[in-house]
């Protein structure tokens, strides 16, 4: 079980750990202090490293670069893979540009934030060739400052490109060709298999490659936790200090990993990313780009998968509602056998789905939109970005001339589990060009819905500003001049570097 760590092309030995071990634990267990638990779920930051690994862009393959927050994902989820450290960034008594540009900009106080930051940067740094205020905002999403303020580290990132042509390149430029080969080589003994066992009890892993090694292990073990990312599974571990007997890591399996753009309908594999589907998704659905500002941090979204966000059967998940109302499909698969069934019939209650045990998600199957069709989509939450709704609301909607031939409403932070609009749907068609539409919108959300009054939102409130998202949307598909706070707009007199 080994994987690159900072500037060293010989593999790291994880040693004999608890599968349920995160990487932040395993970094300071192992004296590299530098990544700071803040939070434990992936909300401020302090933990931020990051990891590459290789991927195929253009038919090439490359390293990509990726930050992650370590304090939701599992050590074992790093074998095959490059973790870069804030210890791995300085070299010799040189410091890293990004780290230096810190310094020259007073982009640090008391420090504990620091690392997230320098590691958010570095990522950065290696990704793009320039830079403007949206990319830096979205690279430093999910990291948080109490005491020194975002403009001088906003500062630190344009003057770490400014700097950039005129700087020697990096230790993982100098040794990319190096580090692809040591990536290749491990990555030859990917498939992992273990137990582990303390004071009696036993913890068992298992990282299938392939969807008949991932059968094989659920037809033995049908009641493992599978698990993606974790993002949320981690919570769990973290939160809760829970810890699962059976781990069955679904990341490494190829099959579900792929994208399948088809004639009418594009397919994205379960273990897919946010970060990794967006192309595709935002290719169809432009509106969706604005949504996924929104749905999380980059380090999130990074390593969060779709699959995922759906099995976790969360009544607030973000991305449910908008595929419910795309009419989205999954493909489940227990050995050989599939089945395909609505994803709005995926949900029964509270956490719970129809998935039988040893069945899984294998992918999502969304058919293309119409040249007729538009997707609007909402998100309610106290923080603009890395928080969990109050409301998600997705409409499509089909017209004919000025009017609605079809809709479809899907919403979320509503009831038990991410749900269908039906009501809401029959009363947008009947009063369309209504004055009152938004009070008809309540009524109908009323009869179909009984929110819940929590620390986010009330009942009432949930109900009232579903209501008014209605007629917003409304709105704005006639073409009227309505903010739509969920457009990452920013004005700035940063010049593009």
């Amino acid at each position: 079980m080994h994987f690159l760590l900072n500037q060293n092309t010989t593999p790291t030995e994880l040693g004999a750990i608890n599968p349920n071990t995160t990487i932040l634990q395993w970094l300071r267990n192992n004296n590299l202090v530098g990544s700071k638990e803040g939070c434990a779920s992936g909300d401020c930051g302090a933990c931020t490293a990051v990891i590459a690994e290789l991927v195929v862009q253009d038919k090439k393959q490359v390293i990509e670069y990726k930050s992650i927050n370590t304090c939701i994902a599992l050590a074992y989820s790093l074998v095959g893979k490059h973790l870069v450290t804030i210890e791995g960034l300085i070299e010799g008594k040189v410091l890293h540009p990004v780290q230096q540009a810190m310094v020259d900009e007073s982009g640090s106080q008391c420090g504990f934030c620091t690392p997230g930051f320098v590691m958010s940067l570095f990522a950065l740094y290696h990704n793009e060739t320039k830079v403007n205020l949206t990319k830096i905002n979205d690279a430093l999403s999910g990291n948080l400052c109490r005491c020194t303020g975002y403009k001088p580290i906003i500062a630190a990132a344009f003057s770490a490109f400014n700097e950039k042509p005129k700087k020697p390149s990096d230790y993982y430029t100098q040794n990319r060709s190096k580090i692809k080969q040591a990536l290749i080589r491990l990555n030859d003994h990917q498939k992992a298999s273990l137990s582990y066992t303390n004071n009696g009890n036993t913890v068992r892993y298992d990282a299938p490659t392939s969807l008949q090694e991932l059968d094989q292990v659920l037809n033995k073990n049908p009641a493992a936790k599978i698990i993606a990312a974790g993002t949320d599974l981690s919570l769990e571990i973290t939160q809760s200090l829970k810890e699962f007997s059976h781990i069955v890591n679904v990341t490494s399996v190829k099959e579900l990993q792929a994208i399948r753009d088809g004639h009418s309908e594009l397919e994205i594999g379960s273990a897919v990313t946010y970060q990794d589907a967006s192309a595709s998704l935002f290719n169809y659905w432009p509106g969706l780009e604005a949504f996924l500002h929104r749905f999380a941090s980059l380090p999130i979204k990074n390593w969060a998968t779709i699959g995922g966000n759906i099995a976790n059967a969360s009544p607030i998940g973000d991305m449910p509602p908008v595929l419910i109302a795309l009419e989205a499909e999954l493909k489940l698969r227990k050995n050989s056998n599939v089945r395909l069934v609505k994803l709005e019939d995926f949900f029964v209650s509270y956490k719970k789905t129809i998935l039988k045990k040893g069945e899984f998600i294998e992918s999502i199957v969304i058919p293309k939109p119409t040249s007729k069709e538009q997707l609007i989509t909402h998100k309610i939450s106290k923080r603009y970005e890395d928080d969990i709704s109050a409301v998600c609301m997705a409409i499509k909607i089909i017209l004919s001339g000025d009017q609605p031939s079809s809709v479809r409403i899907a919403l979320g932070g509503m009831s038990e589990i991410p749900q269908r609009a039906h009501q809401l749907e029959k009363a947008l068609i009947q009063h369309w060009n209504q004055e009152n539409l938004t009070q008809h919108a309540y009524k109908a959300l009323k009869k179909e819905f009984s929110p819940f009054n929590d620390v986010r939102a009330s009942a009432e409130y949930r109900l009232k500003v579903s209501a008014n998202l209605v007629k917003k949307s409304i709105l704005m598909m006639k073409g009227e001049n309505v903010a739509d706070l969920a457009e990452m707009t920013q004005t700035s007199s940063y010049l593009e570097v």
